[in-house]
């Protein structure tokens, strides 16, 4: 449910940013909020915490945060008068897609079972982007359990070259073509 309100929250957001032409200064104070948010496990409780008043929450958020943006500042208002203040770290991930999808650029979630070199890297954006038509920006995972080879998750799309799909491939291969 967190994920449909912060994804509305984002969209209505991103619009009034495209608007004003504050899409990146939007962006990097929703960094420093979830940033700071994500360093302080207290202040994130605080902020959560039903006996706490509206008005205290403001004023703390504005203290702490002085130097946002008119509009940034406005969403946080809003999310505090409506309780929904455990919606800004999903709220930032929307935003950032909507952001990153008006530049032209897509997440791509690479795993492998090493960290990844500089040249890796550049492999991998050199075999993905032409598929796509847009610029990669990686987010990397290991995972031992891979074996080999690489997974990576542009969207909904995945694209499976790891050592162990091939394997149970192999395996299920094996298995219908046995004689019994």
């Amino acid at each position: 449910m967190s994920k449909t309100v912060a994804r509305r929250y984002a969209k209505a957001l991103f619009e009034v940013a495209s608007e004003q032409k504050q899409i990146d200064a939007i962006e990097k104070d929703l960094k420093r909020i979830t940033d700071t948010l994500e360093a302080s496990p207290e202040l994130t409780e605080w902020l959560s915490h039903p006996s706490v008043g509206n008005g205290q929450k403001k004023e703390l958020l504005t203290k702490i945060f002085d130097q946002l943006n008119a509009y940034t500042k406005n969403l946080m208002y809003l999310l505090v008068d409506r309780r929904r203040e455990n919606v800004l770290f999903d709220l930032y991930e929307e935003y950032k897609k909507l952001a990153n999808e008006s530049r032209g650029i897509v997440e791509a979630v690479v795993t492998t079972a090493f960290k990844l070199t500089e040249e890796d890297k550049k492999q991998v954006k050199a075999t993905f982007e032409p598929m796509i038509g847009k610029t990669m920006e990686l987010v990397e995972r290991v995972d031992s359990d891979i074996l080999g080879g690489v997974v990576v998750q542009i969207g909904d799309r995945l694209y499976d070259g790891s050592l162990r799909t091939r394997l149970n491939r192999f395996q299920e291969q094996l298995k219908q073509n046995q004689v019994g």
